[in-house]
C-alpha cells in the first residue's frame, strides 16, 4: 500500500527505483539480501516491508515468521545498508507504544507494546539502532490508501451496506494517508535531517468512530447510523493502544510549512479511490 505510493512518487520525481517483493527477494533469507545488496547500484533503501496481521501475531505459530519480517530483516537490512554506505529508511508503528500516555507521544518516549505486533515492530527498530542507526526510522498510523485492504475502506463499504454500524470510540490517534506519508518519504531522503526517529501523521487527532463519521460525511451517506461502542464490544486477540496520538513537533520543525489536516487528506483519498 505505501511502497506502490511511495515508487510512483518516486518516478514522477526523477529517481530511478529498484522495488522488490515476494517471490523476487525474500528479506528473512539473510544470504538473499546480501546478494540483493551486492549486485544491485542503489543509493538507499526504504523498507515498506511488514507482517501486519496484528491479531495474527498472537498465535505463537505465526508470531517469528511476523519477528523475523518485523525484526531480525530489518536489522539485516540495517547492517548491510550501513556497511555498504548506503542509507536506509525503516517504517514504524504507533504500536511501540502502550497507549496509556495522557498526552501525544514524542519520539523519545518510553516504548511498551501491548500486542506482540508491537514486540516484533520494537525489535526492528532496537535491531536497526542496533546497527548503527544507518538512517531513520519513521513511525506512522492507521495508515490508509490505494492498493491495500484497510479501515476507511471497510468502512466505506459497511456504511453504504447497513442501516447501523458500532464502532470503536475509546481509542484516538491520527489518520495517515499514503500519498501524504509518500511525499515525507521523499522529503526525508532528499533533505537528509539528522538521523533518528520520526513520527508523522496527517494533522490532528480522531477516534474510530469520529473518523468513521467522517468518511459518512463525505460520501453523503445518508442511511446508516454510526454508534459509538468502547473496545470490550469487540474482543480482538491483540490489545489496541488506546492513545495512539504522535506528537509531530519534531517533524514539524525539520519540514516546516505545515503537515495537512487529516480530513483533507481523507476528502482527497475518497474522491480518487473508487470503493
Amino acid at each position: 500500500m505505501l511502497g506502490a505510493r511511495l515508487c510512483e512518487l518516486l518516478a514522477l520525481s526523477g529517481h530511478a527505483v529498484l522495488a522488490t517483493d515476494l517471490p523476487q527477494l525474500d528479506i528473512t533469507d539473510p544470504k538473499a539480501l546480501e546478494d540483493y545488496f551486492r549486485s544491485q547500484t542503489f543509493d538507499g533503501l526504504v523498507n515498506c516491508a511488514a507482517f501486519t496481521a496484528v491479531d495474527a501475531c498472537e498465535d505463537p505459530a505465526q508470531y517469528p515468521k511476523a519477528l523475523k519480517v518485523n525484526g531480525e530483516a530489518v536489522g539485516e537490512m540495517a547492517r548491510l545498508a550501513g556497511s555498504s554506505g548506503r542509507w536506509m529508511i525503516h517504517i514504524s508503528t504507533d504500536y511501540v507504544f502502550n497507549g496509556e500516555s495522557e498526552r501525544p507521544w514524542r519520539e523519545d518516549d518510553p516504548s511498551g507494546p501491548v500486542n506482540a505486533y508491537g514486540r516484533s515492530k520494537l525489535e526492528g527498530e532496537r535491531l536497526f539502532h542496533g546497527a548503527g542507526d544507518p538512517g531513520w526510522i519513521v513511525r506512522t498510523s492507521w495508515l490508509y490508501g490505494p492498493n491495500g485492504r484497510h479501515f476507511v475502506k471497510t468502512m466505506a463499504g459497511l456504511l453504504r451496506q447497513k442501516n447501523r454500524v458500532e464502532v470503536v470510540d475509546d481509542q484516538t490517534g491520527g489518520p495517515t494517508y499514503t500519498g501524504d506519508l509518500a511525499r515525507f518519504l521523499l522529503r526525508l531522503a532528499q533533505a537528509r535531517p539528522p538521523l533518528g526517529t520520526y513520527h508523522y501523521a496527517n494533522e490532528g487527532y480522531v477516534t474510530w468512530c469520529g473518523l468513521t463519521r467522517a468518511i459518512r460525511e463525505e460520501l453523503g451517506v445518508q442511511t446508516c447510523e454510526v454508534a459509538p461502542v468502547t473496545s470490550d464490544r469487540f474482543p480482538r486477540p491483540a490489545q489496541r493502544p488506546k492513545n495512539s496520538r504522535f506528537d509531530l513537533g519534531k517533524t514539524r520543525s525539520v519540514f516546516p510549512g505545515g503537515l495537512r489536516p487529516w480530513r483533507e487528506a481523507l476528502r482527497e483519498y475518497l474522491a480518487l479511490e473508487p470503493l
